[in-house]
């Protein structure tokens, strides 16, 4: 799972602001991912009601049935375990899985992901053990774009987190940001886009519960 939330977070471009925005992205398995984006600094993701990433005034929470977990505190007390330690320890065998290297080559044509036409690229990761590709469909759409700038965000707060800046962890996330491709689309089979809705995000839904 490691790899395809790096992966998902594609690539980070500085967009204008405009009005919300919510991207729902359908996942393997039958569950969704759902991004309300209100600014850069403001947005929420999660995949149910009880569990979700959020960002307030640039501030990163994490909140787990109903209790509110301040990353940056969190964070302070897994640098003092050691972060290689921490990660190892909470991954287990899961940690050959870690991807080392990403990379992505165009396939030279285009799909059209619920409405949105986008360009198709394979993505290579490299782990421990071994390869894997998958396809990537990713747009030019602004709208996307901040969508991805959120999940990448919340992806390289996660790593500087656990203090593995430095530590093959990070490595995969600069790689995929120094791509530039666009808003995700399409990731494989894991990842796909089925709505992307302007309507304001409902009073409460972008704040501490």
């Amino acid at each position: 799972m490691v790899h395809k939330l790096i992966l998902a977070a594609a690539v980070v471009l500085t967009v204008p602001a405009w009005a919300d925005v919510t991207a729902v992205y359908a996942m393997a398995g039958g569950d969704q991912l759902r991004v309300e984006y209100r600014d850069a600094a403001n947005f929420r993701i999660g995949m149910g009601a009880d569990n979700y990433q959020l960002m307030l005034g640039g501030h990163l929470y994490a909140v787990a049935e109903g209790q509110v977990i301040d990353v940056e505190k969190i964070s302070r007390q897994i640098r003092a375990v050691g972060a290689d330690t921490f990660l190892a320890g909470l991954l287990g065998d899961a940690t050959s899985d870690v991807p080392t290297e990403v990379s992505v080559r165009p396939l030279g044509r285009q799909e059209t992901v619920a409405g949105y036409q986008g360009e198709v690229y394979e993505a290579l990761t490299r782990t421990s053990n071994g390869e894997q590709r998958a396809e990537l469909v990713v747009t030019d759409n602004a709208e996307l774009q901040a969508v991805q700038d959120a999940l990448m965000k919340v992806a390289k707060e996660a790593v500087a987190a656990v203090g593995a800046k430095s530590s093959p962890y990070a490595k995969p996330l600069e790689q995929v940001e120094q791509q530039r491709l666009g808003g995700l689309l399409r990731y494989g089979e894991d990842l796909r886009l089925v709505s992307l809705d302007h309507e304001p995000i409902a009073g409460g839904r972008i704040a501490l519960p």
